[in-house]
C-alpha cells in the first residue's frame, strides 16, 4: 500500500469541475436540437465513513424549430 496522501476533498472538487465540462460539452455536442439544461446539480454530503455525490441532470430536448 502506498504511503502518498490522496487528498479526498480536493478529489471531489475536479469531480465538480469535470461535471461542469460535462455540461458544456453535452450543450455545444447537440447544437443540431433545441436543448436545454433545466436543472444541473452536483451535490455533496458527508457521514462517518464516506463522503457521498449526488449527480442529478434534468434537461429538454426538442426539435428545432425551422
Amino acid at each position: 500500500m502506498s504511503d502518498q496522501h490522496i487528498d479526498v476533498k480536493e478529489q471531489i472538487e475536479k469531480m465538480g469541475d469535470k461535471w461542469s465540462e460535462f455540461q458544456k460539452s453535452w450543450v455545444n455536442h447537440f447544437k443540431d436540437i433545441d436543448f436545454e439544461v433545466l436543472e444541473w446539480n452536483f451535490g455533496v454530503g458527508k457521514n462517518e465513513k464516506e463522503y457521498i455525490i449526488d449527480l442529478k441532470a434534468k434537461v429538454a430536448v426538442r426539435e428545432k424549430q425551422k
